[in-house]
């Protein structure tokens, strides 16, 4: 369990943010010569969205099903089925990991031990992934959205539960086949002039970032990319929430998946 602080930053003041945390921050494991990486996520909901209401009313127990890749497609990128759980102020996640290429035959089958990967130190594997194909198919759930942004990451130099990311240029595109985690065509800009900034931690939050937070007068907010990128489509009316899926109701992404 941990805890995941968010804040809305304007794109003018990256520089001079990077710059203030910089005694006290390394570059994570991850990073490229730009000192980032590309995140993509296909996230699933109802048909009547039901996660996303869960977060508009603020339930505190409550859960999101994504899909996770990262940077371009390579001939066996490897993927991440993902249960973000957040009880009140807390997170956790249930991961599973698996070869691009196996998704759809995953999905389709559910042979779990045929396809995911035991030996990249997820414990809990097998179980995160018989838990993900549950969702998928108890509520029978579609890909809403996909959502890319380039992430820049660092921990802190005094604890390394302390992480803090820099999410920039949020992209999204609608009701995407899963086929699809890799691919930038067309997509649409979320938040155009900022970026979100995202502290995660499991000990107590240290005064030099709660000094930089105040000097640059940044206040948390319950920031959600996957409704972010909802709702920033203009088809989607905050007055209507519920009306979305039936701009796709003759597309139906998961056809070939669920199938017989």
């Amino acid at each position: 369990m941990r805890l995941e602080y968010k804040y809305l930053v304007r794109f003018s003041d990256l520089e001079a943010l990077k710059k203030a945390l910089e005694p006290y921050v390394k570059f994570d494991d991850y990073h490229n010569e730009k000192n980032e990486y590309t995140v993509r996520s296909i996230y699933f909901d109802t048909s009547k969205l039901k996660y996303y209401h869960e977060k508009i009313e603020g339930i505190n127990v409550r859960k999101k099903l994504r899909i996770r890749g990262y940077n371009l497609q390579e001939s066996d990128s490897i993927i991440f089925l993902e249960i973000k759980r957040k009880h009140d102020r807390y997170i956790k996640k249930n991961r599973s990991a698996l070869k691009y290429y196996h998704l759809e035959e995953l999905i389709k089958t559910k042979d779990i031990e045929s396809y995911v990967l035991t030996e990249n130190g997820f414990s809990n594997a097998l179980k995160d992934a018989e838990k993900f194909l549950h969702h998928i198919y108890k509520r029978t759930l579609k890909p809403t959205v996909l959502v890319v942004y380039d992430r820049e990451a660092y921990y802190s130099k005094f604890d390394n539960k302390l992480r803090l990311t820099f999410d920039k240029n949020l992209r999204y595109n609608l009701f995407p086949s899963m086929d699809k985690l890799y691919c930038d065509d067309n997509l649409k800009a979320a938040l155009p002039g900022y970026f979100i900034f995202e502290v995660k931690f499991g000990k107590g939050f240290p005064n030099w970032l709660s000094n930089i937070l105040t000097d640059f007068g940044l206040l948390r907010m319950a920031l959600s990319k996957y409704t972010i990128c909802l709702e920033k489509e203009k088809a989607f009316n905050p007055a209507h929430r519920r009306s979305l899926f039936g701009l796709a109701d003759a597309f139906d992404p998961f056809h070939s998946y669920y199938g017989e």
